[in-house]
C-alpha cells in the first residue's frame, strides 16, 4: 500500500500538469491565433521593407553604368585624337596664361618658330603681297601634336620669307586684331573660323575666307609635306581668280 501511494504521489504532477496543460491550450488557443497573427504581420511588415530597399537601391546600380560609360566615351575620342593626331580643348578650360602671351606654357618646351597673330588685317595684306594666302595654324597650350606642325612643316616657311604664317591659341584671351579691324581673341575667332580641334591649318584670304581645305590633326608625316603644298596652291589659285589674276 505504501508503494501504491509512493506511486501515485509520483505521478500527481504529471497528472496535475497534464490536466492543467490540457485546459490552459484550450484557453490559450486565442492567445495563440493572436501570437501567430502579430508574427506574421511583422514577417509581412519585414519583407516589404526589403522589397522597397531593394526597389530604392535598383535606380543606383542602374545609374552605375552611365557614370561609367563617360570614361568609355573619353577613351575613344582618346583613340580617335591618337589616330588622326588631333587634340580637343578641356570643356570650361581656357588658360590663365594665354598661349599667346610672352610666358611661353610648359607643354611647349621648344622656340616659338611661328609669330604669334597680333593684327590679321595686316598679316593678310603681307600674304596677299607674297602671292600667297595667309597661313595660319590654331593651337592648344597642352597639343601634343601641334610642336611637330610648327617645327617640322611651317617652320621652314616662315624662314624662306615666301609665306607669312601665324599662330593663335585657340584657348587665348589675350586681345588681337580682327580682319575687320575688330579686337577678338584666341577663343573667339577660332570659334568663329569653326575650329573644334589642334592642330589646325587655315588658308585664309585678305577678308578671312577660306580659300583652301583645313588640314586638321597632324596626320601622317610622310604625306602632311605633300597636303601642305597642295593646299597652298590651291589657295594661291583662289585668290588669282577672286583677283582676276592669272595663275603662274
Amino acid at each position: 500500500m505504501e508503494h501504491d501511494l509512493a506511486h501515485r504521489l509520483r505521478d500527481l504532477p504529471a497528472r496535475v500538469f497534464g490536466t492543467q496543460g490540457k485546459r490552459e491550450s484550450a484557453r490559450s488557443r486565442s492567445k495563440r491565433s493572436r501570437i501567430v497573427s502579430q508574427i506574421a504581420t511583422a514577417l509581412l511588415v519585414v519583407t516589404a521593407g526589403l522589397a522597397i530597399g531593394t526597389a530604392i537601391a535598383a535606380p543606383t546600380s542602374a545609374a552605375g553604368p552611365a557614370v561609367v560609360a563617360a570614361p568609355k566615351v573619353e577613351l575613344a575620342k582618346i583613340e580617335l585624337a591618337q589616330t588622326t593626331g588631333i587634340t580637343y580643348p578641356r570643356e570650361g578650360a581656357v588658360g590663365a596664361s594665354p598661349v599667346d602671351s610672352k610666358t611661353t606654357a610648359k607643354p611647349r618646351a621648344e622656340p616659338s618658330t611661328v609669330p604669334m597673330a597680333t593684327d590679321f588685317a595686316a598679316h593678310a595684306r603681307r600674304a596677299a603681297s607674297l602671292d600667297a594666302p595667309l597661313i595660319v595654324l590654331v593651337s592648344l597650350r597642352d597639343c601634343v601634336y601641334c610642336g611637330p606642325i610648327r617645327q617640322r612643316e611651317l617652320a621652314p616657311l616662315v624662314r624662306s620669307g615666301k609665306y607669312e604664317v601665324r599662330e593663335i591659341g585657340m584657348d587665348s584671351r589675350t586681345a588681337v586684331r580682327d580682319f575687320d579691324g575688330s579686337t577678338t581673341t584666341g577663343v573667339a575667332w577660332a570659334r568663329a573660323h569653326g575650329v573644334k580641334v589642334s592642330p589646325t591649318v587655315l588658308f585664309l584670304d585678305t577678308s578671312g575666307r577660306p580659300v583652301a581645305d583645313p588640314l586638321i590633326g597632324a596626320g601622317l608625316p610622310d604625306f602632311y609635306g605633300a597636303y601642305l603644298d597642295d593646299a597652298i596652291a590651291r589657295g594661291r589659285a583662289r585668290l588669282h581668280v577672286g583677283s582676276g589674276a592669272t595663275t603662274r
